[in-house]
Formats: structure tokens, sequence, C-alpha cells
């Protein structure tokens, strides 16, 4: 190990040079991040590796640190990186090192495989130059996730990776246990990676935390076939995504760390502040199904027994899920306006969703698609296409929402809104309501499912296949596009909606369920108490075709943001 660690400290050494005495003194400990993403390799490509790679350099940023990324990079490229972060590390700094691509065990020790490998033994890096990088650099905290158990044609002996021994400040985090291995498959790589980016995304999570909702959820996914394994307790502190601070009592308070014996968190203040002046029952009702024991609860339950039977004022909850239609027996919906409509200027377009009975679901793929069940919908109105940046941007100008999402240097315009969770939606939905007189909401999922078929009961809106240019998404078409473009640039389906296939994945209102067997059948929501997992439909332009098929859906953590996801509008007739 000791020619590693000279290594490592002349190449850190020839990084600092070209820094200047004041530059080096202006320095501060900060947050820094080694990023590297290797998915290109000839004998053994990993389909989702770049875009893992680029989604956790996006989190990471997000969240403040300085990230060095590198893609693709043969072991120069490796070695210059590695150096550019030495460079960058500061004692007391906190530091998270990610990396997804291949790696082999040998000769006692792990060693990541660059790009193009040509000799296993000779063409490598060693892990511990990483870690002896973050011993020497003494930050406060560090975490390293490493996205490599994977089988490769390098690996000599010994499938997977080699233990790592516990280290004080420093955590280190394998997608599956020490000898074993994970098979990847699609455009999204690893499912490790992808319940950790949700978990980092979360306001306020520790890293603690974080690692351990992804192990849980990895866990649950898999039925137990796949852990996450970690060499020790990630150190106490390290946040990616920091508190936002509430007002409370007149000044800023920052909520506590998720998971501490505290009071209400920001979400539960957020939530209440949205719904206090509120005239709906459903309203109340929802946030005492979220806090029963909250600071509220008593309040809320004396406006929900005020307000039950009463109509709801025209300003809908930024964080409910949309009331049950009536029962059965009322009587039916009022008929809905020919052709598009917008209720303002600015406004979403709407189309008029006749009501109609459907089979959900499919029995092809997954098991919690099925059962194929009959659901009848009444008469509502959906907004021809997704909401755009445009449309938010008004509301954000407005004070209606207050999350203006970064729309990563691609522009702004028609192209669909993203980096919006759940609740975002239901602000967005809430400050329409208030401006229109409308009530306006998430579509139900089996809505949403009703509209994209459009009349068909075919794989896709198009027929059974995937047919080139009718999506965006990644293989639907010659050229992929790799990001979600303005709306409106495919064909609509017969219901003239627009991009309901790729482009952006879209939240409805439901909380998610494992099946359809105890799913509403009349078009409602299927709600469960402080349900954090809601739905998605539609697919991005990061899934591939069998993500883009009408059947097909998906859950998030409906209180944190990721880049592909956005959202259309539901309106009641």
């Amino acid at each position: 190990m000791a020619w590693l660690l000279s290594l490592v400290l002349a190449v850190a050494l020839q990084a600092l040079l070209p820094m200047s005495a004041s530059a080096q003194q202006a320095a501060e400990p900060g947050r820094v991040a080694l990023v590297i993403a290797n998915g290109s390799y000839p004998e053994a490509g990993i389909p989702g590796a770049l875009t893992d790679g680029r989604a956790v350099a996006s989190a990471l940023r997000d969240g403040g640190f300085d990230v060095v990324a590198v893609e693709d990079a043969d072991r120069a490229a490796l070695l210059r990186a590695l150096a550019t972060f030495t460079g960058k590390l500061r004692r007391g700094a906190e530091a998270i090192v990610f990396y997804s691509g291949h790696a082999v065990q040998q000769r006692g020790r792990n060693f990541l495989v660059p790009l193009p490998p040509q000799n296993a033994e000779q063409d490598t890096i060693d892990l511990d130059a990483l870690i002896d990088a973050l011993i020497l650099a003494r930050p406060v905290s560090s975490f390293v996730f490493i996205d490599a158990s994977r089988n490769n044609p390098w690996q000599p002996a010994g499938k997977g990776l080699l233990a790592v021994e516990p280290l004080e400040r420093i955590a280190v985090m394998f997608s599956a246990a020490p000898g074993r291995t994970v098979t990847d498959s699609g455009a999204r790589a690893s499912q490790t990676v992808e319940e950790w980016l949700k978990a980092i995304r979360t306001p306020n999570l520790d890293m603690g935390a974080a690692a351990k909702r992804t192990q849980d959820a990895v866990a649950r996914l898999t039925r137990r076939a796949q852990l996450p394994w970690l060499s020790s307790d990630p150190p106490a502190g390290l946040v990616v995504t920091r508190p936002v601070a509430v007002a409370q009592n007149n000044r800023a308070v920052i909520p506590p760390l998720e998971g501490t014996s505290a009071p209400p968190d920001a979400y539960e203040l957020a939530f209440w502040e949205t719904i206090r002046n509120s005239e709906s029952a459903a309203e109340y009702k929802a946030y005492l199904d979220a806090y029963p024991n909250g600071r509220f609860a008593a309040l809320a339950r004396a406006r929900e027994q005020l307000y039950r039977g009463k109509p709801p004022a025209p300003a809908a909850s930024a964080a409910v899920a949309p009331p049950a239609p009536p029962p059965a027996a009322a009587a039916p919906a009022a008929p809905v306006a020919a052709g598009p409509q917008r209720d303002c200027t600015g406004c979403p377009e709407l189309a008029a969703i006749p009501a109609g009975t459907f089979q959900m679901g499919s029995n092809d793929l997954y098991e919690f698609e099925k059962p194929v069940h009959p659901v009848t919908v009444k008469a509502f109105l959906l907004g021809t296409r997704e909401v755009s940046y445009e449309e938010w941007d008004l509301c954000v100008d407005q004070g209606g929402c207050n999350h203006r999402p970064d729309d990563r240097g691609l522009g702004r315009g028609k192209r669909p809104v993203t980096d919006i969770h759940w609740n975002d939606a239901n602000a967005y939905l809430s400050w329409l309501s208030a401006r229109t007189g409308k009530r306006y909401r998430l579509p139900t999922e089996s809505e949403w499912e009703y509209a994209a078929r459009a009349g068909t009961a075919t794989t896709y809106a198009w027929g059974q296949t995937m047919v080139k240019e009718r999506a965006n998404c990644n293989g639907c078409n010659d050229q992929p596009r790799r990001s979600a473009i303005a709306v409106g640039q495919f064909p609509p389906n017969s219901f003239g909606l627009y991009d309901m296939a790729g482009n952006a994945a879209e939240w409805v209102a439901d909380c998610w369920s494992e099946s359809y067997r105890s799913t509403p059948r009349d078009g409602s929501a299927y709600t469960v108490p402080a349900c954090r997992e809601r739905v998605l439909r539609g697919g991005s332009f990061n899934n591939d075709p069998r993500y883009l098929r009408s059947a097909a859906r998906f859950k998030y953590d409906a209180d944190v943001r990721f880049y592909t996801n956005g959202f259309r509008v539901a309106r009641e007739p």
C-alpha cells in the first residue's frame, strides 16, 4: 500500500502546482464529489451507466457539491480525474465518490476497469487509490458508492467485489454483498443507484438514513435476492439535499434531520400551510391521514367535521389526492365542451375525455400491472400536453409555485417542466384552481390509462409494436434525443393528447399499489393513509420502449424531484 500512497501524494501535488498561494489560502473545506461512469465496454457494455452517472452528478451539484465527473474514461483519464478530485479535497470537507462500471478482484484487492480494457492486470485502477485519497485528506465525512458488482470477462477468479475494511469517517457501499453480482438490464442499469438517488434527493435525509432506505427498497424490490452492502455506518450529518428553512414564529427554522425525534418537519408545516384556509373536508382528512398525531390534528378534525358535506372552495390543496368521484347512483357528469379549450391566458390547453369503460392493466410483463380489470371512467378534461416550463414559470412569477427547476441548459419555453415532485405538481394545480375558479387536479391512474389508450386495447395507442418517430424515448427513434423536447412534436392519439408515451414521466394522483387486486373500479384514485410512494405513468425520454406501453407504471417518492418527472393537468367538467 505504501507505493500507492506515494503515487496518490505525487499526483495530488502535481494537481496543486498551478494553484497560486492566495488561491490555496482562500480554499475552504467544502463539498467535493468524484463521479466516474464507464459504460461503453466493447465486450460487456452497461446500458445505463452513463445515465446513472449523469443523474448522480446532477443530484450532487444540486446539493452544492463541486463535482469532478468523467465518462467512458481510459486509465489516464481516470488518474487525471482522481488527481483533480484529490486537489480539491480539504481537511474538514464532505466528500462523495460514485463509480459505475466494471471492477475485478485480484491479489486480495478490488480494481476498477477503465476503457478500453486491454490488460486487466496492468490497466486497472486500484480502489484503494480512491480510498487512500480520502484517508490522506481527512474530510469530516466521506461516502463511496461502487456500483460495480457485475459479471464481466476480465474477472479471473471470484465473483463480485471483496469486502472493504471499516474506516473512520469513510463508508463504502456496494450494489451487492461481497462475492455477489447483479444482472443489469434496460436503459437504467442499476436499481440500487435509482433508489439511492431517490433517497439522497430527499431534503434533509442523512446519508445513514439514505443508505438504509436504499437497502430496504432494493431488498423489497428484489424479494431479498439483492441487498446493497455497507462497510460501516455512514458518517452522521452528511446530507446531499440540504434542509430548507421554514417560517415558524416569525423566524427561519431549519427542520431537524429526518429520522430524529423532533417537532413536525418541514413537510407537515408546508402541508398545513397549503390547506389552513381551505373549506374542503377532504383536504383536512388527507392531512389527518398523513399526520394523525400532527401538531394541527385537533384543528384539522374540527374543520373536517365542520365542512363535511359542503362543496369545496375553488382553490385545491397543494398536497392532497383528489376526492373520489360521486357514487354510481349520482346523476351522470355534465357533458364537456367539444374541442380543445383554455380557461385563461397561459393556462394549459384541455381536451374533453368522454365517459367510458375499458380494460386496465396488462398480464404480459409485471405483477404490479396485473390483473387486467374493467374500470368505468366519468367524463373529465385532460391537458393535451404536458405542463411546460412556460406555464410553470408563470405560476412561479405569480407566487403560486415556489420551486423553479433548472432546465440544465436545454431551454425552457415549450419543453415539459421536469424535476418536479408530486407536491410541486399539486401546488401548481392549487394555483390554477384559484386563478380560474375551476377544479384542477392530477388525473387518477385509471383516468390516465383510459386517456392514453384512447379507445385502443393494443400495447401502444398506435398498435402492438413500437413505431419509429411516435414518441421520445431511448430506442424509439433512429436518433435519440437524450432529453425532453418541446411538447407536441409527435402525432397525438385519438383523443387529441400528445406525448402520453415518452418525453416526461407524468405524476398521477394515486398511491402506489403492488397490484390492481384492491384498487378502485370507478375511475377514482387509490389512496392509503400517509402513503409515501406515488405513481408515474407514460415513461420518459430516458426509458426504453417497454416502459412506454399504455399499461406501464412506475413508482417514486412523492417528495423527491427527478429530472425525468413532470405532469399534465386534469379538470372536472
